[in-house]
């Protein structure tokens, strides 16, 4: 059962998720360690409003080919409704995200891409599972949030993943408003 719900604060300087990244040859390319390239999420949320939706693998059909795609259309809305960041999050090292990301054609200024190798986030908010019987072992469920200066404002888990980009916009332009008449 997930532990997220509107109220939650997704400030925390231990939990961290890495952003997705090619494999470097060598130190003049980059790091791959983990501890070089984990952001905390105080670091992705506090003083910001970020659209987050979780996918429970890279290169799998609906993640492909339903849930990314609504983003992906609806991104410049989303910034343009007052969102700060887009992110693609997904239980995953963070080198096979990076090739989902290459291979959708992905913009990284609009929509960012963070892995969770150990599933340390998805196992502290509730928003772990096993899906064992299809080969992809502990993911992540599908689902979307969005987080204004570190507090999540909306949460859902996601049932039809090609309109969820949609009703997460839907919910943003929601929340602006209100938070502009209040």
């Amino acid at each position: 059962m997930s532990l997220i719900a509107p109220g939650t604060s997704m400030i925390s300087s231990v939990i961290h998720l890495e952003k997705a990244r090619p494999w470097y040859n060598n130190a003049s390319e980059g790091s791959n360690l983990a501890s070089d390239n984990a952001v905390r999420l105080t670091d992705l949320f506090k003083g910001k409003t970020v659209a987050l939706f979780g996918v429970p693998a890279p290169f799998t059909g609906t993640c492909t080919n339903e849930h990314y795609p609504g983003y992906k259309k609806l991104a410049d809305e989303l910034l343009d409704a007052g969102c700060d960041d887009i992110i693609c999050y997904a239980v995953s090292d963070p080198y096979a995200h990076h090739g989902w990301q290459l291979a959708l054609k992905n913009d990284p200024d609009k929509i960012q891409f963070y892995a969770d190798p150990e599933a340390i986030f998805a196992k502290a908010y509730g928003v772990d599972r096993t899906y064992d019987k299809v080969s992809l072992g502990t993911r992540s469920e599908r689902f979307s949030m969005i987080v204004v200066d570190g507090n999540v404002a909306y949460f859902k888990v996601v049932d039809n993943a090609a309109a969820d980009a949609e009703q997460l916009l839907v919910e943003l332009r929601e929340i602006k408003h209100n938070k502009e008449f209040a």
